[in-house]
């Protein structure tokens, strides 16, 4: 008690008052900070708890020196060699040190503070000493110091782009990603606009979408494109405005990460959604966008437009000939030619195959769109040179015009492929305008495909059988089997009526076996107990021999029907013969083989060869009615069929003429070696019942028609 009271007589003879000791003690005694008072030699003559815990040093202090409390301890030179610096020099001084916490392993850092306390006159009369524990403190800056640190590299070694901009726009924090995107010299990128380095349409965006960040405050994102060092890069970047304490926009902060390689897949994908693989050129979907807008446009602005369907002639031949590479080859030349006949924003597409579009977006009158279709002719007639050939191509072109021939993209398209198929038929090589009878055609020919779909599960299909007389003998030796639809609402059709249909669509298979199948069946019946058998000619399409195992098919309805071979002729078409593919003339031989008979139907029409005669095993060559007709009177037709007759008997073939309507054209044909011939004259095509009814009343099958013949005494008995 009286060292207490020592002491508080001493903090009294501080107070300048005398009476507020207690007070004055009772809140040095409780505050957290580490109060001590020491006299001029350093003695301790105060400290409150905070001191002694921070100290670690028992009450007994007093009157001690702190070297004296903690021999030998590191704190206590630190903490006297202070107390006698500010007592030396009269100036306030602070220091620090660490020491161990009482009783713990804990290291504790302590921050002092000395202040020396004078009399009126200067004379020192001792010191303060003012501490804290600043520990957790120091804990907090080193953790704050090594997440700053971990921060900093993060940023640094981000895999995102990292920039920081000033309120002029120019960089002032650029991370190491960013950086090596930027070409890697800081000294062309920090410190510059956007504009400054690198420059260009990209920047000039990313620096309009800046200042907006800096007028608004507000978060923006913007996909940038520019080149640096002449590599195209794409960035997707987010840019968040930073502010200050009074809310006030004080700098940028530039998030993005590089998509220059997703926005080049994107690229590609949508070019290939919207682009031919082959030539590069937009395809039917891209075309049907670029319509649509031209639509658009056409009906704001009171324009028309033209858009154009164009398919290459025989394209086929060059694919089966020479292959489909060099086919391919030809395509992307011919697409070249194609872009170089347009102006710029015209559209030239490939469609698949060997067609083609081109779409006019504004012409001003029919005869522009004339003009444009005959340049492409012109410049596909120059002759293409692929893989070392010479290759020459024409096309034909079907136009349709907006809004004169349609106002919707479906009809477009339709009417201008009406228009392109019109082409084809008026000889190719020819650009056609769309008319309305195109489409009523059209649909015409539609609604017979599916009607034909129909008629074999009817039984709508019936042959009809035309007579074939030996002019040699008067005697009737065959028939020509002949397809007849009876379609309802339609009356009865002939094969002129629906077969090239059925060859389009595919149902010439079915029929054809139907028709093969009926015809054997019609003529094993016709000879059963006939001493000289009649034959049946039957017509085969040239798309029985694709794909289909067409000998194995006729052996099996020989085996079916009773027919024998030898009761059967089928007569095919020239141009089967000048494909000269092995597979149809294996599926010939094959038949010729079983004994089948091969009349080459039409001949003369088409491109007549020597050759294929010499290579196929043709049996009968039939002379077309074309020439028969007007014989009598035509100098030109009786010397080509004579030649014909001629070749026929030097090859050792039969002859059969089609179309003989006169008693002077089978007389012409008799005299000049012709073995048969039908027609009119003979006997017009007729139903199966009466044909069988004929054959019942004339004996020896001889024919009305050979009658007259005979009659008429042509033949020298």
């Amino acid at each position: 008690m009286k060292e207490m009271t020592r002491h508080e007589a001493m903090l009294d003879a501080h107070d300048g008052h005398g009476h507020g000791a207690a007070g004055m003690r009772a809140l040095v005694e409780h505050v957290s900070e580490a109060v001590a008072r020491h006299d001029v030699a350093g003695r301790i003559v105060y400290c409150n708890p905070a001191w002694r815990r921070l100290m670690g040093c028992a009450p007994g202090a007093l009157d001690r020196r702190v070297d004296e409390i903690l021999p030998g301890h590191l704190a206590s030179l630190h903490y006297q060699g202070a107390l006698e610096r500010v007592a030396a020099s009269g100036e306030p001084a602070e220091f620090g040190f660490t020491i161990s916490g009482a009783g713990t392993e804990r290291q504790i850092d302590v921050q002092m503070r000395v202040i020396p306390e004078a009399a009126d006159d200067g004379t020192l009369t001792g010191l303060m000493v003012f501490g804290r524990d600043l520990t957790q403190q120091r804990k907090l800056e080193r953790e704050l110091l090594r997440r700053t640190a971990e921060l900093h590299d993060l940023v640094e070694h981000a895999s995102d782009h990292i920039v920081r901009y000033d309120l002029d726009g120019r960089r002032i924090y650029v991370n190491a990603k960013s950086m090596a995107a930027l070409g890697g010299d800081p000294g062309r990128v920090l410190g510059k606009t956007p504009i400054e380095f690198p420059g260009g349409t990209g920047a000039s965006l990313l620096m309009q979408v800046l200042r907006d960040v800096l007028a608004r405050g507000e978060v923006r994102d913007a996909k940038i494109r520019w080149q640096v060092d002449g590599a195209d890069v794409c960035h997707q970047v987010r840019m968040s405005p930073q502010f200050d304490g009074s809310g006030r926009v004080t700098h940028v902060l530039a998030v993005g990460h590089d998509v220059t390689e997703v926005d080049r897949y994107r690229k590609e994908a949508h070019h290939q959604a919207f682009h031919d693989r082959l030539t590069g050129l937009p395809n039917r979907m891209l075309l049907s966008d670029r319509m649509s807008q031209a639509i658009a446009d056409a009906q704001y602005h009171g324009h028309q437009f033209a858009v154009m369907m164009l398919d290459l002639d025989h394209f086929k031949n060059v694919n089966d000939s020479l292959g489909h590479k060099l086919g391919d080859h030809l395509l992307s030349e011919v697409s070249k030619r194609l872009q170089d006949c347009v102006r710029n924003h015209d559209t030239v597409a490939r469609l698949g195959g060997d067609e083609f579009a081109v779409l006019l977006p504004d012409v001003r009158k029919a005869d522009d769109v004339a003009i444009v279709a005959d340049k492409i002719l012109r410049y596909l007639a120059y002759p293409f040179f692929v893989g070392g050939r010479e290759l020459f191509v024409t096309a034909s072109i079907g136009v349709a015009l907006y809004p004169g021939d349609g106002v919707e993209l479906d009809a477009l398209f339709k009417f201008a492929d009406s228009a392109m198929y019109h082409a084809k038929k008026m000889g190719r090589n020819n650009f056609q305008f769309y008319a309305r009878e195109f489409t009523t055609r059209a649909l015409e020919r539609m609604d017979t495909a599916m009607a034909l779909h129909k008629a074999l599960k009817h039984d709508e299909l019936e042959l009809y059988y035309q007579p074939q007389i030996d002019l040699q003998t008067g005697d009737m030796v065959g028939a020509e089997a002949l397809l007849r639809w009876h379609r309802p609402g339609h009356g009865v059709v002939g094969p002129d009526g629906f077969v090239a249909i059925a060859e389009e669509s595919g149902l010439i298979l079915d029929i054809g076996k139907w028709v093969v199948s009926a015809a054997c069946r019609a003529v094993a019946r016709w000879n059963q107990g006939r001493k000289q058998p009649l034959k049946v000619a039957v017509n085969l399409s040239p798309r029985q021999f694709v794909r289909n195992d067409l000998a194995g098919e006729v052996a099996r309805i020989l085996a079916e029907t009773g027919c024998k071979p030898a009761w059967l002729t089928l007569e095919i078409t020239e141009s089967l013969l000048l494909e000269d593919c092995e597979a149809t003339i294996a599926t010939l031989s094959a038949l010729s083989e079983m004994g089948v008979a091969i009349a080459v139907d039409d001949f003369g029409t088409g491109y007549s060869s020597l050759n294929y005669l010499h290579r196929f095993p043709v049996s009968h060559l039939k002379i077309d009615r074309s020439f028969v007709h007007g014989i009598e009177g035509q100098l030109d037709k009786r010397e080509l069929v004579k030649a014909m007759l001629l070749i026929a008997t030097a090859l050792g073939l039969a002859s059969v003429a089609e179309g003989v309507e006169t008693f002077a054209q089978a007389d012409y044909l008799w005299r000049h070696g012709c073995r048969a011939a039908q027609g009119y004259f003979f006997g017009k095509a007729m139903s199966v019942a009466d044909f069988e009814t004929a054959l019942e009343t004339h004996e020896r099958g001889r024919w009305p028609g050979s009658v007259r013949w005979n009659d008429n005494e042509v033949i020298d008995r």
